[in-house]
């Protein structure tokens, strides 16, 4: 018997025991999650009248300005928050992409 490439054990009688002519029936392996599309936070037979996906976005602007004007600190505090009614499991692509600094590079 080998641990990482060492001999472990080299002594026959102790080998016997490990090693033995009786057949041994494998059960087949059953494929990932992620292959059959089952999740275990999403129950089956989910049905909707149409499917929607509804995404909100959520900004706050704080702004603290001295006397004068100016600026002293600023900060924008975000967040996407989305609801979807969509029935059985569509596949699903967003993106979330920035409009002006792809018309300003020439790509669309």
């Amino acid at each position: 018997m080998m641990d990482f490439g060492y001999p472990q054990t080299t002594d026959g009688k102790i080998l016997r025991e490990y090693i033995t002519q009786e057949g041994n029936k494998l059960e087949a392996p059953r494929p990932p999650m992620a292959v059959t599309n089952a999740v275990s936070w999403r129950g089956e037979g989910i049905k909707y009248r149409k499917n929607e996906v509804f995404l909100d976005v959520i900004e706050s602007v704080h702004l603290l300005a001295s006397a004068n004007g100016t600026v002293l600190q600023s900060e924008i505090v975000g967040s996407v928050k989305m609801r979807v009614y969509l029935s059985g499991m569509p596949e699903l692509r967003l993106g979330l992409n920035d409009k002006v600094q792809f018309e300003a590079s020439g790509h669309y």
